[in-house]
């Protein structure tokens, strides 16, 4: 009996940001993506494939590489779209695809009507939520020709995974220092002679400030301290009072260079948070990779002990067909000889009989002799 071949299956998630942008245009493509060892992409018309569809999403599987495959080359495939609701989930529109045959003549089959541009828009679906739509697309594969060989697919994917790793030898944290929010004070400035202590406190506030820029509620500490050393007549060197002047004069540049600081080292911050975040991903992806491969090489080395019996059970199969054959050129020469000697066998039993009834009479003809002479 003939043992069927596995049939192999994907997913692919495809997130379409900016997607009002691209409703514009006649259709896109997603990037290709390899399910079964097949490039595949999604292709989408968002104003519907033809004029009798155009208040329709149209949506299509088609082979990503059908231009440089062989002649005669055939994919049949089964395929099912899910346009994701990322409110809820549950409201999900999910469609299966018969078996279909792609070819040089058809590379790509799909649904001309998938879904009505009206649900499609309609903010109370979820289906586009902060002009973004996510669709997902799982793919079975029934036949492929010509056959992809498993160790030109293996290859390819261990030459992937194995460039992942530049990025996790190169990667690496930055801390930025940030420091605690310190507590503020204010004087009453109507006397334009600050107390010694006020003028002291002020002092160690500006070297905090300019010894640690970073510090939450810089500014107000700073604009505080200014306005105190400022309006100070003593306990200033001419040197520090003509920099707390100049500095004064320009502190709305500082901060709003602090401020464009800020900002950055926030958008900074965020960048850094959704870098870990994929390379967590990239990472746990790359160790799956590993333990994939780890399973792999387990089942090749499994598959070269059974290919090693096949082979003895094989080299036994050989043997015992061709000792049966012997066996059976040998009966046949047997059998050959068998049927002469059976035709030689009646031949002298026909004989026998014949010396026997000339015996009988020979045998009465002496007795009738001897009767007379003795």
């Amino acid at each position: 009996m003939e043992v069927e071949e596995p049939r192999r299956s994907g997913k692919y998630s495809w997130r379409i940001d900016s997607f009002s942008m691209k409703k514009n245009e006649n259709n896109f493509r997603s990037e290709a993506f390899t399910v079964g060892g097949c490039e595949w992409r999604i292709l989408i018309y968002p104003k519907g494939n033809r004029t009798g569809a155009q208040s329709h999403l149209s949506i299509y599987l088609e082979v990503a590489d059908a231009a440089i495959l062989p002649d005669g080359w055939c994919r049949v495939a089964k395929s099912v779209f899910t346009l994701v609701n990322q409110e809820s989930g549950v409201g999900s529109t999910k469609i299966e695809s018969r078996l279909n045959r792609f070819g040089a003549g058809t590379h790509n089959w799909g649904f001309e009507q998938f879904m009505p541009l009206a649900v499609l828009h309609d903010h109370t679906k979820g289906y586009v939520v902060n002009d973004t739509v996510v669709l997902e697309v799982e793919i079975t594969l029934h036949e492929v020709a010509p056959p992809i060989e498993l160790t030109t697919q293996m290859s390819r994917l261990d030459s992937y995974f194995s460039c992942l790793s530049v990025y996790f030898g190169a990667a690496g944290n930055s801390d930025l220092r940030a420091g605690s929010a310190s507590r503020t004070w204010t004087i009453d400035l109507a006397s334009d002679s600050p107390s010694a202590d006020d003028i002291e406190k002020a002092k160690h506030s500006l070297k905090e400030c300019l010894s640690d820029l970073f510090r939450l509620n810089m500014t107000d500490r700073l604009s505080s301290a200014l306005s105190i050393l400022s309006h100070a007549r003593a306990g200033l060197s001419p040197d520090q009072q003509r920099s707390i002047e100049t500095f004064k004069a320009n502190f709305d540049d500082f901060v709003c260079d602090l401020l464009t600081f800020e900002q950055d080292n926030s958008d900074f911050e965020l960048q850094k948070i959704t870098w870990n975040h994929l390379y967590s991903a990239m990472k746990k992806n790359h160790e799956t990779h590993l333990s994939y491969k780890q399973s792999f090489d387990g089942l090749t080395e499994e598959e070269e002990e059974l290919k090693k019996r096949l082979k003895e059970v094989c080299s036994k199969k050989v043997k015992l067909t061709s000792n049966w054959e012997n066996l059976m050129n040998e009966s046949e020469g047997v059998k050959s000889r068998f049927a002469i000697q059976e035709k030689k066998l009646t031949e002298a039993e026909e004989k026998k009989k014949v010396a026997e009834e000339r015996m009988s009479r020979s045998t009465s003809a002496w007795s009738s002799l001897k009767e007379q002479f003795l």
